[in-house]
């Protein structure tokens, strides 16, 4: 399985539809998660790798009932310790290598992947990463729209994901920034995608691409100054970035 994953609200689902359209596989349509009024061209998310994620982060389904979701949803903001994770992730061991064993070939999406990607990688089920990165006071913005998250939670929110994924991300990841795949240089964007994809996931892609750059879909642009810590993480994101093969 090759996982697709960043902050929630940055970009992984924009992401995840030019992966499909380029020809990645992320399985039969009846195991996903249904578009919504946030995002009208769905999610690309299964729902059993979501539900377990969301049981190793906060000891909850997702996806089972309205109740499960609300529990889900509140002890996912309070941003469990590192103590409370890893026993969740040794303990969800078993039932990440039994998923991801019939994940075999398949792209799988969730921006929870940012904390529970250990427990995926250890099975050896994972074969590639893909990373979506979008600037936190533009994520933050989305966040505060969407889920009335106060911008100060919304950025530590922010640093919480990234700060977890950052030491996964290495030379053969790719990482897609949200504004140069929706910016003016969108169609190089895409190509290097392409390459990725027949390089590194062994992809057959699709000698045509589809548009699914639908720029009325991008909303939310930053609105406020990223904290210091925010912006350090960032600029180590993209400035001097951690996946780039060290200099010789």
């Amino acid at each position: 399985m090759i996982i697709v994953t960043g902050m929630h609200r940055s970009g992984t689902s924009l992401t995840a539809q030019v992966l499909q359209a380029l020809g990645a596989d992320f399985g039969p349509a009846d195991k996903l998660y249904d578009a919504d009024q946030w995002n009208a061209n769905g999610y690309l998310e299964r729902v059993d790798a979501v539900d377990l994620n969301s049981r190793i982060i906060t000891g909850h389904n997702r996806t089972t009932s309205r109740l499960a979701a609300v529990r889900s949803q509140v002890s996912y903001l309070r941003m469990p310790s590192g103590t409370q994770l890893d026993a969740r992730l040794q303990a969800a061991a078993d039932d990440a290598s039994e998923l991801g064993d019939s994940l075999r070939g398949l792209f799988v999406k969730d921006p929870r992947f940012c904390i529970t990607a250990p427990a995926w990688t250890t099975t050896g089920n994972v074969t590639g990463l893909v990373v979506a990165l979008r600037h936190p006071s533009a994520s933050v913005a989305s966040l505060r729209r969407r889920n009335r998250l106060p911008t100060s939670v919304g950025h530590r929110f922010w640093r919480w994901h990234m700060e977890q994924v950052l030491p996964l991300i290495g030379p053969e990841t790719l990482v897609v920034r949200q504004d140069t795949l929706t910016g003016p240089d969108h169609a190089t964007e895409v190509d290097r995608i392409r390459r990725w994809l027949t390089d590194v996931a062994n992809v057959s892609v699709v000698p045509d691409t589809p548009s699914v750059l639908d720029r009325s879909l991008i909303h939310h642009q930053a609105d406020d100054d990223a904290p210091t810590e925010s912006q350090r993480l960032w600029d180590r994101l993209t400035t001097t970035p951690a996946w780039a093969p060290p200099e010789r």
